[in-house]
């Protein structure tokens, strides 16, 4: 009896199907996990990209502005940009409304109001829309966007600026080398009503506050200087005083000369030749307010003498009044300084 035929085992067809079905399945929810985000999600409008940069405004997210913000030109500082300056303004941009977007091609344009309490100012953000990604998904980018900046002049003696209560830092380039007087600083901010002064310089000087107003605008502007600066104390005005009298009177009391330069004092126009000065009496200094760094002041009630001698010995006293106005200033290291108006055409101011 022939022997029976051994039973065929299971086909291997089965299992290479199962495991391509397998490797598809893998591959389709791999597919899907990429692209249906990207379908859900879609593409972001240009509306929608402005609405970020604008929310960053009302929000004071300086870090988020400064993603979209043009490069500041040479000279114009980015040390006043900063949470703490912006949220502490008096009033800032407190909401905004989207007017109108326009979608020509791969570019757009997105109006906005901006409001700062009663203020408003319409704005126009343009924006390119480019691919990304394996997919290529559009994507809509904002063009950088320029600020405003604030021109304020700040003493020569100021290391810094107060911004609402801030300090901010200024650089040594940023103070330049000129000795006295005021430096103009250039600084990018956002809008806001702001309360502007120079930091503490000691005893002798009160710093003064100014309130300065950037309107809600976005794009080139530039505000009218806005200037900080001390006021001087008692203390300020007798070390004023003090400068004047025992330094600058005192070198044109070493004068030889019947009228020096720059001098409270001057022997009639007929003495011609050379002799000694003396002070009999100081005068009293008055000082007035200033501008610009300087302070003006006046030197009135004082008595100097100049005596000639001629070649036989004799000599000729002429007595004259010390009267006539000046000039004072602070140098980098906040020192007073003053220079009399006495003897000479120039002008200081």
């Amino acid at each position: 009896m022939p022997p029976t035929p051994a039973a065929a085992g299971p086909s291997p067809a089965p299992h290479r199907r199962r495991r391509w079905w397998l490797l598809g399945g893998i591959a389709a929810l791999l597919a899907l996990v990429l692209v249906l985000p990207q379908v859900l999600v879609g593409e972001r409008s240009p509306e929608t990209e402005a609405r970020g940069l604008l929310q960053a405004i009302v929000d004071a997210d300086t870090d988020a502005v400064r993603e979209h913000m043009v490069e500041p030109e040479d000279g114009v500082l980015d040390v006043a940009l900063t949470d703490p300056v912006t949220l502490a303004a008096e009033e800032r941009v407190d909401r905004f409304t989207i007017e109108e977007t326009r979608v020509d091609g791969d570019t757009a344009q997105v109006t906005a109001t901006l409001s700062l309490g009663r203020r408003t100012q319409e704005t126009t953000l343009h924006l390119t829309r480019h691919r990304e990604g394996v997919l290529r998904r559009p994507v809509w980018e904002l063009e950088p966007v320029e600020l405003p900046v604030m021109r304020v002049s700040v003493p020569v003696s100021a290391p810094a600026v107060l911004i609402n209560g801030v300090e901010v830092p200024l650089s040594d380039e940023a103070r330049a080398d000129q000795a006295f007087g005021l430096v103009e600083v250039h600084l990018v901010v956002l809008p806001g009503v702001y309360q502007l002064s120079a930091p503490e310089g000691g005893e002798a000087v009160t710093p003064t506050t100014v309130r300065a107003t950037i309107p809600p605008v976005l794009g080139p502007w530039l505000n009218s200087l806005i200037e900080i600066g001390y006021e001087l104390t008692e203390t300020g005005e007798e070390q004023l005083g003090t400068y004047l009298i025992d330094t600058a009177l005192a070198e044109c009391a070493r004068s030889t000369h019947p009228r020096p330069e720059n001098c409270p004092l001057g022997a009639p126009e007929e003495v011609t030749g050379e002799g000694a000065w003396k002070i009999l009496t100081p005068p009293q200094i008055h000082v007035a307010g200033g501008a610009a760094g300087y302070y003006d002041a006046y030197g009135y009630g004082g008595l100097a003498e100049f005596t000639v001698t001629a070649e036989d010995g004799s000599t000729t006293v002429h007595r004259v009044p010390i009267e006539e106005a000046a000039i004072g200033m602070m140098d980098r290291d906040g020192r007073f300084y003053g220079t009399w108006f006495g003897n000479q055409e120039a002008v200081y101011y």
